[in-house]
Order: C-alpha cells, then structure tokens, then sequence
C-alpha cells in the first residue's frame, strides 16, 4: 500500500476521532475508553507540539493512521531528563500489518532524536513495539506512575549510553490521566 506520513493538520481532528475508536474497537485489555478525550486534552496542554503528532493518508489524501507523542519527564532523586512518549497509536483495521504503524513511528523517533531527546516511551501490551527494539523499562530502572504491567512500560534509548544510570520514575503530563490511575 502506497501512504505518506505527514504533521497532523487540524482538519485532520475528526478523521483521527474514527480511526482511534476504529482501533479500540474490540481491544478491551489495550483500552480504557478515554483515548478520544484524552488526545483533546493532550493538544490543549501546554507541552503539545504538533510535529510529535502524525497521520498516515493513502494516495487518495484518506487518513488510515495516526500517532501521538507527548513529552515526559524521568525523574528520581538525583536525575531529571525530558523524554517523550508514544501515549497513542492507530491504523484503521483494514490498513493493518502494511507497515504503516511501524513508519508513523520510526518517523516520530526521528523527530525525537533531531529534538535532543534521549528515549522514546510506550505503554503497551501487544507486540508491535517490542517488534520496534522496545524494550521493558525497567531493564534501565525506569518504572511506570501509572498503573500497568512492567512488561507493557516500554521504552527506546535513541542512541548508545541515552540510558546509562538515569533510571527514575515516568511522569506524564497532567492531561494524560483523565480516568487513569497513578501510583506517584
């Protein structure tokens, strides 16, 4: 299948509404209904940035995929940095397994990497980032303030030694939680 990645346009909004509810549907361990309400909330904030938030079209200019990344912070009692995480992705279902998932974030992680960042972060429970060089956080000291399985917090370094003793805490931005829980 033939796609472009693209920055997200704010025509775009309505079209990643139905591709988010498109990827949800069925998904019941992987969804806690607030993803639509949560990506409102994450553009609001102050901390958006447009170029971490991309779509995919078809050749036709239709929306099949989207993602978004946020900014985030590991922290501990001695080290801060800023991250950024992947708090949303979605291919329509018909799209799925043509690599459109896999390029929306190789080009995000782009974009992070130019941007000074040191990882990429995920929650996920399904194979496709660990099939992206994910790995579980917690293999560099880096664990969840929200509330998930250790093997779903997942993270990126984005180059050698990104990750060397600089474990800590994710903390994601307030607009992140809607209905979900922390445990700071």
């Amino acid at each position: 299948m033939e796609f472009s990645v693209e920055t997200i346009d704010r025509k775009d909004y309505a079209a990643v509404r139905t591709i988010i509810a498109d990827s949800y549907e069925n998904d019941g361990p992987n969804t806690d209904g607030d993803e639509i309400d949560m990506i409102d909330r994450l553009r609001e904030s102050s901390g958006y940035n447009e170029k971490f938030e991309v779509v995919a079209k078809d050749r036709n200019g239709e929306i099949v995929g989207h993602v978004l990344m946020v900014p985030a912070t590991v922290r501990s009692a001695t080290v801060k940095f800023p991250i950024v995480s992947i708090v949303e992705i979605g291919v329509l279902h018909e799209d799925q397994n043509d690599g459109i998932g896999q390029e929306m974030v190789i080009e995000l992680e782009t974009r992070a990497r130019l941007a000074g960042y040191r990882a990429v972060s995920a929650v996920d429970n399904s194979d496709f980032f660990f099939r992206n060089n994910y790995v579980p956080a917690d293999n560099f000291n880096i664990l969840p303030t929200v509330n998930v399985d250790f093997n779903a917090n997942l993270i990126k370094p984005l180059f050698d030694g990104a990750l060397y003793n600089k474990g800590g805490k994710i903390y994601y931005p307030e607009e992140y939680f809607g209905v979900r829980s922390t445990n700071y």
